[in-house]
């Protein structure tokens, strides 16, 4: 844990995963199916997604875990399954034989009143529960993704760090780019929105999944201008396609390094993808570091 909060700081950039559901749903995962079923029914598939992240360059990686707060399996029918599914997903990212395996914690697909009927003491106790499991089957830290309500994110944070105090955390929160700058669907501004969760004790603080590389890179100017903490981004391949084939996304993964390598110059600390980013994306920013001497 000490070990991963000074990785932050220090040493080259610190180089995630990219998606991982694209993938699985490219392997068969049926359409609207929680990913995380597969750690019970197929963990040779997911164990073989994390080791193509390994071998691509990945030093650390998200669990499969997204979806697997109490709340949000019970929508699915797995609630009972919640111990199970994230001690054997975090297992699972271990014997990848990764540096660093992050317990990767999404939303719980509510919303607070009026917009919806969440409940943030239930809230609470489902972020609670999920990190008191993640902390006993020994991730390295903890990683909320994809929050697109400050309000939520500040709840897990809070839940987290007394669930397993000690354990570092990273909060990224999901931004649209609009005329008057970067804020959530629930209007939450950009820098406002990260330092907040910087005061509140997240030790990296950043975005992922909406933005492409190219706005992504826009907001890391604004964002590495302001915000004292490491940086977390990992921005989407570009724009997504339907077709009949399904969804593709319109980036190739050159286009994505270049740009996470500016991301990079700028002092971004931890860099990633996300949707439709695979281990080609990962593998094309490791060997641009390796090649100007960054990694």
């Amino acid at each position: 844990m000490k070990d991963f909060k000074e990785r932050l700081s220090h040493g080259p950039p610190l180089i995630l995963d990219g998606g991982l559901s694209a993938i699985m749903i490219a392997q068969g995962l049926p359409a609207g199916a929680p990913p995380e079923l597969w750690v019970l029914e197929k963990p040779g598939q997911i164990s073989t997604i994390h080791h193509r992240y390994v071998q691509a360059g990945s030093q650390a990686l998200h669990s499969c875990t997204f979806g697997a707060n109490p709340l949000r399996l019970s929508a699915f029918g797995l609630g009972h399954q919640c111990q199970r599914i994230n001690t054997e997903a975090i297992a699972l990212a271990r014997e990848s034989g990764v540096r660093y395996v992050l317990g990767d914690i999404g939303p719980t697909g509510e919303y607070l009143p009026p917009v919806g009927t969440g409940d943030q003491h239930a809230w609470r106790e489902s972020f609670h529960q999920q990190g008191r499991i993640m902390a006993r089957a020994g991730v390295d830290a903890f990683h909320l993704e994809t929050m697109s309500d400050l309000r939520e994110a500040l709840i897990a944070l809070e839940a987290l760090q007394d669930a397993a105090p000690g354990i570092p955390i990273m909060a990224s929160l999901t931004f649209d780019r609009k005329p008057r700058g970067f804020f959530t669907i629930m209007g939450d501004p950009l820098l406002p929105s990260l330092q907040a969760l910087a005061d509140s004790g997240a030790h990296a603080v950043g975005a992922n999944c909406t933005l492409t590389s190219p706005d992504m890179l826009e907001l890391a100017r604004l964002a590495t201008a302001t915000i004292r903490v490491p940086l977390v981004l990992q921005p989407n391949a570009g724009q997504p396609i339907i077709s009949s084939q399904g969804i593709r996304y319109d980036q190739d993964p050159a286009g994505y390094a270049s740009d996470a390598m500016a991301m990079a110059d700028l002092g971004v600390r931890v860099l990633g993808g996300c949707c439709g980013t695979d281990p080609r994306f990962i593998a094309a920013l490791q060997n641009m570091l390796l090649r100007q001497g960054q990694a």
